[in-house]
């Protein structure tokens, strides 16, 4: 979706986002800051590489009206050459700082980058990244004179995964632009997406593919309270395979291929109503299926069954046949137990 291969760094600044609540300062740029090649190059795959392992595609929003979303309005009114490099970064450091009154938000370095040469579904345009730096590690650095050697402890990150970030698309302005957004921290889950940026998921393929496969895991547990934790695992396991197995998805096909044989049309049907509306969801009865999307997404459903003999089995849900034909679940009369029947080959 995204390619960065021919991506520079036009222009950045560096700037300190305080604590609100705190009364902690922050510090704004009166200048931008120049980047060596090497440096840039550095920087330019730090942020890009944290951005690009975000599948969900974003887009500004407001419950009032677009115009009042502030990042969206700055964003706007720079690449429209309203107004300057060094004010547009200004002005997303104070909304950010406007938005850091929650005790847990932790003071930050913020880095805002403009990107040229993006390559976003086959046009090219240029972004803005915006990149807030929270958690810091401390590292030895060893310092030679002469023939003498010693070190000096600081702090610093390693160019591996950025905090928060988030990269703004100069495309489809009308509908909030395009935005991928990353935030590696739970504590303030949101502040980030919803109070500072305010972004919404744009309604696509992968929007489709990650909320029908939750609304499947989710529904899949009702099986769990029935005790049948073998026929939940059965059901997501046939859920993902037929994901796998097919490039569209549609009504009939979910019904005739994995909802008939576990006879839940009907239960399926309400339980999905009460849970679009419980989360606000749009769910088309057709969609194509996201390849990227569904490989993400199907590691986050538990796969795990656990017994009260302490014994664990792990089931591979991408494989829904294997795990059809090679697992039995039964009741031994004599030991008044249930038992799982696994067949192999043998082990690897």
């Amino acid at each position: 979706m995204l390619k960065t291969s021919n991506t520079f760094i036009a222009k950045a600044t560096l700037q300190r986002v305080g604590n609100k609540l705190s009364e902690e300062l922050s510090h704004i740029t009166s200048a931008e800051i120049p980047l060596t090649e090497d440096e840039e190059s550095l920087l330019k795959n730090f942020f890009l590489r944290s951005v690009k392992s975000s599948t969900d595609l974003m887009k500004f929003t407001h419950h009032i009206s677009l115009d009042y979303n502030a990042v969206f309005g700055n964003t706007s009114k720079y690449f429209d050459n309203k107004i300057s490099f060094i004010e547009y970064s200004n002005s997303v450091l104070n909304h950010l700082y406007e938005k850091s009154n929650h005790p847990q938000i932790k003071t930050g370095e913020l880095f805002i980058i403009h990107f040229q040469e993006l390559k976003f579904q086959d046009i090219t345009v240029d972004g803005i990244g915006i990149f807030k730096i929270e958690n810091k590690i401390d590292y030895l650095k060893f310092n030679q004179h002469d023939n003498d050697l010693d070190f000096t402890i600081n702090k610093g990150v390693k160019l591996q995964k950025i905090d928060k970030g988030c990269l703004i698309l100069n495309t489809d302005k009308s509908d909030g632009y395009r935005v991928f957004s990353i935030d590696n921290n739970s504590y303030d889950a949101n502040y980030w997406k919803k109070s500072f940026l305010d972004l919404e998921e744009v309604m696509n393929d992968s929007y489709q593919t990650k909320h029908h496969l939750g609304l499947l895991s989710t529904f899949s547990n009702t099986m769990v309270e029935n005790n049948d934790t073998y026929a939940q695992k059965e059901f997501i396991s046939q859920g993902i395979q037929l994901f796998n197995d097919n490039e569209v998805i549609t009504k009939d096909l979910l019904e005739q291929e994995l909802l008939a044989p576990f006879d839940v049309v009907d239960s399926y049907s309400q339980f999905k109503t009460g849970y679009n509306k419980e989360n606000n969801l749009d769910l088309e009865e057709s969609f194509n299926v996201s390849v990227s999307t569904l490989k993400k997404e199907k590691r986050k459903i538990k796969s795990q069954i656990n017994l009260d003999t302490k014994i664990q089995i792990k089931l591979d849900l991408s494989e829904g046949e294997s795990v059809k034909d090679n697992i039995e679940k039964g009741f031994d009369e004599e030991r008044k137990m249930h038992y799982y029947k696994v067949f192999y080959n043998e082990e690897t």
